[in-house]
């Protein structure tokens, strides 16, 4: 074994002991599914017929960056050769439609660069493995420091004639130098109808609020204007990745959760090498996690930071207040979806975490006090099937069975399988015996192997057939993986067709070019650029061009396409929309956060494949009020306004 697997072997155990000791134990029971034994090192494969790859055809996208005009890459200065942790994460792309002519927008994260070259510093001390914290803290600490600075992102404003025009320094205002940036996420913070944006990365955030260019003008357009001092999240310095807003106490205005990772410095930055005995990027496993943020929403004026008093039930013998606290073996964040699990209309966090625990927060707040109850472990959602961590990046929720319930999905790293959570809840069931059951194996999505390491995701009805499928993009962290694919660290995206029977199979070279190729890929956005009812990928890559693909399925399945708008603009996160057609239901969730790092089209698009004509849609919205419209007319959008009984019509139509 060579000692890179030794490394990820011991730290997996490692991972084991210090998550609550008992978790292979708890975890098998509830789940109820075991080791897959031989065939386990390329994911194993369940009913070899219906696994094989689906063979090639009419391609499914369309590379059109070059023809839109989009030229921008998130880099992460790994030209100074530093090799430090903090330029593996990469950054995201977020769509928002930010001067609301219907069509969306895109924002690209421009990641960051350092002062001085690694050689112009003093000598960084030997490591010939990831070690932990406290064994580094015996290491000699020479002063590397120099400053961490950032690149600028870019905004990118839809023509609607397939064109993109730059548009940053017109719309978007920064106070102060870029900063080294990660992520991104979309939300209308203080309920006025208007989309913002919050850019994450190393030290701190920025909040842009969305306002008119001319408020004596409106003809003159929108801005989005840096209001982080102003609401208060200018004291925030962490190093903060993907993040996610939610209405969680039904105040009607959204709060933000933001996940933390490790606690590197240029005080904590050893040299580690691998197999390949050459030095080369130190995995998680040698740092300590810091603790994740939560901010309280004080009716869209200001936030507070509530992550060490909001009172959090995780257990026996564990203190009630606060987030999980960081550690050697706790945190690490790196994805986040709000959604509500248990169809008690409040949104529930879920967390994927870098080689620790993964977090379940279920929702039990009430108006002005936030409360939850953690029960990742207990639930099977904090592990793999034996029991041990995995190094978590991206995360999403669909209901891809047709059950009804949000299923929860997470990107992984190699030699380890992308992990599946099937939703078991029943109505009456308690948050005590509220469980989820392990299905990468049975439902074919370990069938794609272990050799990926794995960012951005999405659930995505890519030829509007009735069943969402998933997209899945890669790339590897280190300088010189030992287990590398054609020769590079770059590695191909994977496309999975939902079989409508619970399984999932490769449907890859249906893909088109992109997925013919490799890549350095972390964020992912899903959204329909020109409104046509096929939602189309943004994808962005580590020190190479963002891409954009057009869905060009053949455009004679039909649809039907939702935008939620809650009474008085309230936050709609939470709410669950039901679409009867065709025999059937679909089902849809309004979400905060997901995927890795990127912001996805706000709006639910419903595939009707051959079928013309559509029966109730249902709306639940956060408040537990039901709303149904019937018989609306397929191939178009429209937007459904809590507590209006017309459906007002959007762009979209054929």
């Amino acid at each position: 074994m060579t000692p890179r697997r030794l490394a990820l072997a011991a730290w997996s155990l490692v991972g084991l002991l210090f998550t609550g000791g008992l978790v292979f134990a708890l975890i098998l029971p509830l789940t109820g599914a075991g080791c897959s034994g031989a065939g386990e090192e390329q994911g194993g494969r369940l009913h070899e017929d219906e696994d094989e790859d689906e063979p090639p055809g009419p391609a499914l996208f369309r590379d059109v960056t070059q023809a839109a005009g989009v030229q921008w890459s998130c880099r992460n200065g790994e030209e100074f050769g530093h090799t430090a942790i903090l330029e593996q994460l990469g950054g995201g792309v977020g769509l928002i439609d930010f001067d609301g002519d219907g069509l969306l927008d895109l924002f690209v994260v421009g990641g960051g660069y350092f002062e001085k070259y690694d050689k112009d510093l003093a000598p960084r001390p030997e490591v010939t493995t990831p070690k932990p914290p406290d064994e580094l803290a015996t290491l000699s600490k020479p002063d590397r420091r120099c400053k961490i600075l950032g690149h600028p992102c870019k905004l990118y404003r839809n023509k609607g004639n397939g064109t993109f025009e730059e548009v940053t320094d017109k719309v978007l205002r920064l106070d102060g130098p870029w900063f080294y940036s990660h992520g991104c996420t979309v939300a209308d913070y203080d309920c006025d109808g208007w989309p913002d944006l919050l850019l994450t990365g190393w030290d701190r955030v920025a909040l842009f609020h969305n306002e008119p260019a001319d408020p004596r003008d409106p003809a003159k357009g929108r801005r989005l204007v840096d209001v982080t001092r102003k609401v208060g999240l200018d004291k925030v310095h962490t190093w903060g990745t993907s993040a996610g807003f939610a209405d969680l106490d039904g105040d009607g205005f959204p709060e933000l959760y933001l996940c933390c990772y490790v606690d590197w410095s240029w005080a904590n930055h050893p040299n580690c090498v691998y197999a390949t005995q050459t030095p080369d990027i130190c995995g998680p496993e040698a740092f300590r996690g810091l603790r994740h943020r939560l901010f309280y929403n004080n009716a869209g004026h200001s936030f507070t930071d509530v992550s060490e008093t909001v009172e959090v039930d995780k257990g026996p013998g564990k203190p009630r207040q606060g987030l999980h606290e960081g550690g050697a073996h706790s945190s690490k964040g790196l994805g986040v979806v709000l959604v509500d699990l248990n169809q008690d209309g409040k949104s529930d966090i879920y967390v994927a975490n870098d080689m620790t625990a993964k977090f379940l927060y279920f929702n039990v707040s009430t108006p002005g006090k936030l409360k939850f109850v953690e029960r990742a472990l207990e639930s099977g959602t904090a592990c793999n099937e034996q029991g041990a961590v995995d190094g978590s990046m991206g995360v999403d929720a669909a209901s891809y069975d047709g059950s009804g319930l949000p299923h929860l999905f997470v990107t992984n790293f190699e030699r380890q399988r992308h992990a599946l959570y099937h939703n078991d809840w029943r109505p009456g069931t308690p948050l005590e015996k509220h469980f989820f059951s392990y299905r990468s194996t049975s439902s074919g999505v370990a069938a794609i192997g272990q050799n990926f390491v794995s960012w951005g995701t999405g659930f995505v009805d890519v030829e509007n057939g009735g069943w969402e499928d998933l997209i899945i993009v890669s790339g590897h962290v280190l300088r010189h993986p030992d287990r590398v694919q054609r020769g590079s660290r770059k590695q191909r995206a994977v496309l999975l067709r939902n079989l409508g029977n619970g399984r999932f199979r490769d449907m890859s070279k249906r893909g088109g070019a992109y997925f013919d190729g490799i890549h350095l890929a972390r964020g992912l956005a899903l959204g329909d650029l020109d409104n046509d009812g096929r939602v189309d990928a943004v994808i962005s890559h580590v020190n190479d061009p963002v891409v954009i693909l057009k869905n060009v399925a053949a455009p004679d399945n039909h649809w039907l396409g939702v935008e939620l708008v809650g009474a008085k603009y309230r936050d709609v996160v939470g709410a669950r929309l039901s679409l009867e057609a065709g025999g059937r239901t679909q089902w849809r969730f309004a979400k905060g956060g997901g995927s890795y790092l990127s912001a996805r089209d706000p709006r639910h698009v419903f595939g009707l494949s051959k079928e013309n004509k559509v029966g109730r849609l249902t709306v639940t919205w956060p408040n537990g009020n039901k709303q149904h419209w019937d018989h609306l007319a397929p191939d178009r959008y429209y937007r459904l306004t809590q507590g209006k009984a017309e459906a007002d019509t959007q762009r979209g139509e054929r």
